[in-house]
């Protein structure tokens, strides 16, 4: 039986897949960053750019829908044995996840918007102006943007090597209450 909603013990699927989506469009996100900040001034780059900004508003709007939905749901209990500092430190990096992935596409709209430039979601739609065109707003912006991206990178680093010490040292159930389907014969988590 699929659990929708999260439990004390495990998140629940529709937690499980917003973040694997998010997983998912963050990594094809720095692919596609990296790459066209590389590329000449074309068309080329205009078109991956443009990519970059439907991604980068679609998962804008995933974290706003998971926010809502984690805001709805219980969070499933940290293992006991995790200290106090510990626990504050992961929910503290769970949290900087939040933010860090409403920012960094704000910050990209407004750079776009403040350098007057459109941005669509996949040429369906175009997202209104956030700020009218100024070269000052549009730098800082864009120097904002990068910054958050880093230290994304750095959290998320931070995050997947503590998923890993937990399950492969510490033999908890921290990574696996986050994967879809791994339950024991009795109903609960097992370690693989």
């Amino acid at each position: 039986m699929v659990m929708l909603r999260n439990s004390p013990e495990r998140y629940g699927i529709i937690s499980q897949t917003l973040h694997w989506i998010i997983v998912v469009f963050v990594s094809i996100q720095f692919v596609v960053g990296s790459i066209a900040a590389d590329l000449p001034l074309g068309m080329q780059r205009l078109i991956l750019l443009s990519r970059h900004k439907s991604i980068g508003m679609t998962i804008f709007i995933l974290m706003i829908l998971r926010l809502l939905w984690r805001l709805s749901n219980q969070v499933p209990l940290l293992p006991a044995e995790m200290s106090s500092h510990e626990q504050r430190l992961a929910r503290l990096i769970h949290w900087l996840f939040y933010i860090l992935l409403l920012c960094i596409p704000v910050a990209g709209w407004i750079n776009s918007s403040a350098s007057n430039l459109t941005v669509s979601w996949f040429g369906i739609f175009n997202w209104p102006d956030l700020v009218e065109p100024d070269k000052y707003i549009a730098t800082i912006a864009k120097g904002t943007h990068k910054i958050l991206v880093w230290t994304l990178l750095a959290i998320i680093s931070l995050h997947t090597m503590a998923a890993l010490r937990h399950h492969f040292i510490l033999k908890n159930n921290i990574l696996i209450r986050m994967i879809p389907g791994f339950k024991g014969k009795t109903g609960k988590e097992t370690i693989l």
